[in-house]
């Protein structure tokens, strides 16, 4: 392998967008939890993206997404997710491994929140890699549109976990 060059840094992200919220559910924790991790390639079927999903399972609490979507003039992008699951602590860690959001990081964790409702704590970290390096508060801006457009997503679940929950 060749030396690396005296002095030779990594590429620094261009962004770092630190965010969080809390999303209720009415389900108890731990059905909230096994809902949270049933990955199926249909997940994001309703997605306007046209999204497709492989689902890889490497062991009993590891499994590897692999989702394409379609992107800005017809161009296919590739993310590909590490998930690691703490059934211990009901939680999970998604780290993006391939993809425009190259170690991108988000953590989840579902608690008890009450007689038969629990609550999603989730910390996010996206990275990204193009365009022009961003202020403090276009950052801070990126930030808030991820968290609003992250936490709208997980209102969405929830109706669906909650609807899931019902029927069974």
């Amino acid at each position: 392998m060749p030396a690396k060059p005296r002095g030779a840094r990594p590429p620094a992200a261009t962004a770092s967008a630190n965010y969080s919220f809390r999303q209720r559910f009415r389900v108890p924790a731990p059905k909230a939890f096994r809902w949270c991790l049933d990955f199926t390639p249909d997940d994001l079927a309703d997605s306007e993206d046209h999204v497709r999903r492989k689902v890889l399972w490497v062991s009993p609490q590891t499994v590897l997404l692999a989702d394409t979507l379609s992107g800005p003039r017809g161009r296919r992008i590739r993310k590909v997710k590490l998930v690691q699951i703490y059934p211990e602590t009901r939680s999970w860690v998604s780290t993006h491994i391939a993809g425009p959001n190259l170690h991108s990081q988000f953590r989840y964790r579902i608690v008890p929140d009450g007689p038969g409702a629990s609550a999603l704590l989730f910390d996010g970290r996206e990275l990204r890699w193009s365009g022009p390096t961003l202020t403090a508060a276009a950052t801070r801006r990126l930030a808030q549109r991820l968290q609003r457009e992250d936490a709208d997503l997980w209102k969405r679940f929830a109706v669906e976990m909650e609807r899931d929950a019902r029927s069974r």
